[in-house]
């Protein structure tokens, strides 16, 4: 009996042992984003578990912020903490070379260099794509979003007899066919600028030669001299005819998708995040479908542009499981991962991705349209500093809410972005 007991004794404490090497070689990778529903999280989710089962010394611990919140605070608070994410979210452009002067952002140019990058799209590293800053790779790409087109109650506009608009014109008289038959024509949940100053920027980009609209927002020339009214008048126009619901300076950018897909709304100009949400905001037989800022001036530099930005995953400057991170990051990217996402309702910057996947048919389109594009214009508030973006954004939104008119807003503007320096 002593014998027996000894030796459980003995194997307890092998067991224990044990027990406590393998608690000690699980490393957790922090992994911060705002993808809080929907079937792109629901995909995420997916890879995570495969990844988590390949590798079972690794564990992937989400930390999930409302967009809203991520985007003002959430992040930031995050990457200055004492327990810094290993993996975060981010636009390309702008907000990455920000994090790459802060020191948040980790050069993984020689992970990326050895065949890695290769599984790409031609343009994922090139200087417009905004993953690399000063010639080094500080992103892993991760979707391709057009961040805004005009979607569509498909039911309500075959009610009326309506078709998708192809000029601004036959847009105005969409809306005033809606807005006289008690509809709400387009539905923008505002309270924080971008919804609406991304779609303004778009409009703007129609109108105003590149050059100028660059050289607006980089502060080069006022907006007033770069020719900025022109678009604040066609949003005037919009806001005349009863375009857009009244409550848009107070509502939330979530609260106003939820407008739409519970067809309170005819239209909702955002990005192509809205597929993945539509699982969880809309009922199983909502139809609904999209067209692109319709065609302003026949004769601009750019008249069938798109506006989208690469969004990707950094690796933290400070990561203390880079190694884990990296092995993760390879894996979300592998072909066979990246068509679970595209299925979830992302565009895939992974070369041939999107012929290998069974895409939601707006996804499609989407894709199509971006390959039809005679340019890609990108949002302000990712591609120039936030301080003059968010200003213009502001001045758009004074036009569309009917709160100044376009000299008054434009005015403002130009005060508040000379203010800055």
């Amino acid at each position: 009996m002593r014998l027996h007991m000894t030796t459980t004794s003995v194997l307890a404490v092998l067991a224990t042992a044990g027990f406590a090497t393998i608690a000690a070689a699980q490393t957790e990778v922090r992994f911060t984003h705002a993808m809080t529903g929907g079937s792109n999280r629901a995909a995420l989710d997916e890879i995570i578990a495969n990844f988590e089962a390949a590798n079972p010394g690794i564990t992937i611990n989400q930390i999930v912020f409302d967009d809203d919140i991520y985007q003002d605070t959430g992040l930031i608070t995050q990457l200055q903490s004492n327990e810094v994410p290993d993996i975060y979210f981010q636009w390309a452009g702008f907000p990455l070379s920000r994090d790459v002067e802060a020191g948040f952002a980790a050069d993984i140019s020689a992970e990326m260099g050895a065949g890695w990058s290769d599984r790409f799209i031609e343009s994922a590293f090139t200087d417009g794509a905004g993953t690399t800053v000063n010639g080094a790779i500080h992103m892993v790409p991760l979707s391709l979003d057009v961040t805004n087109t005009i979607w569509y109650n498909v039911d309500i506009f075959e009610e009326y007899g309506l078709t998708p608009p192809e000029t601004w014109e036959e847009f105005k008289a969409v809306i005033t066919t809606l807005a006289e038959n008690g509809e709400t024509p387009i539905v923008t949940g505002n309270n924080e600028f971008w919804p609406l100053g991304n779609w303004a920027s778009h409009i703007a980009a129609r109108v105003v030669p590149a050059d100028q609209f660059d050289a607006a927002l980089r502060q080069e020339m006022t907006f007033a001299e770069a020719g900025f009214l022109r678009p604040l008048e066609l949003l005037e126009e919009l806001h005349e005819i009863g375009a857009f619901n009244r409550d848009m300076q107070g509502l939330g950018a979530d609260p106003g998708m939820a407008t739409f897909f519970q067809g309170a709304a005819v239209m909702h100009p955002i990005g192509s995040w809205l597929v993945g949400l539509a699982a969880d905001l809309a009922d199983d037989d909502f139809r609904y479908s999209q067209f692109d800022t319709p065609v302003i001036d026949p004769d601009a530099e750019a008249p069938q542009s798109v506006i989208g930005v690469t969004t990707g995953l950094v690796v933290h400057a400070q990561a203390p499981n880079r190694e884990a991170a990296i092995t993760f990051l390879d894996f979300l990217t592998t072909p066979e991962s990246q068509v679970l996402w595209a299925e979830g309702g992302s565009l895939s910057p992974v070369e041939g991705v999107t012929d290998m996947a069974e895409m939601d048919p707006q996804m499609e389109s989407m894709a199509e349209m971006l390959g039809n594009a005679d340019a890609m214009v990108p949002p302000p508030d990712t591609t120039y500093p936030l301080a003059v973006a968010e200003a213009w954004y502001q001045a758009a939104a004074f036009v569309a809410s009917g709160e100044r008119s376009p000299e008054d807003a434009l005015d403002w503007l130009d005060t508040t972005v000379a203010a800055l320096n």
